[in-house]
């Protein structure tokens, strides 16, 4: 299956996205596992688990989705990740 790969910029220090992520990502029932500097999530859905890993370089937080239902699209996982992030 195809990866699905994006960077999202963000202000502010490396270990607050981190954090936003992992929040996101437990309160959603997934598994966060990584540092500030990189790391892989799961999460699942009603399709099937969505699965990625992550890095930090700069202000750019950038993650490759590795495995994912056919069904849903790369750039819906994008958006929502997107929507995680931008919360406060």
């Amino acid at each position: 299956m195809a990866k699905h790969s994006f960077s999202v910029p963000f202000s502010g220090s490396a270990p607050e996205i981190v954090a936003k992520a992992r929040a996101a990502i437990e309160k959603a029932g997934g598994q966060f596992n990584g540092a500030d500097s990189n790391g892989d999530f799961t999460v699942p859905t009603p399709a099937g688990a969505v699965k990625g890993t992550y890095s930090i370089a700069a202000q750019s937080f950038s993650v490759v989705i590795t495995d994912k239902p056919f069904l849903v699209p790369g750039s819906a996982i994008e958006s929502q990740v997107r929507k995680f992030l931008d919360k406060a």
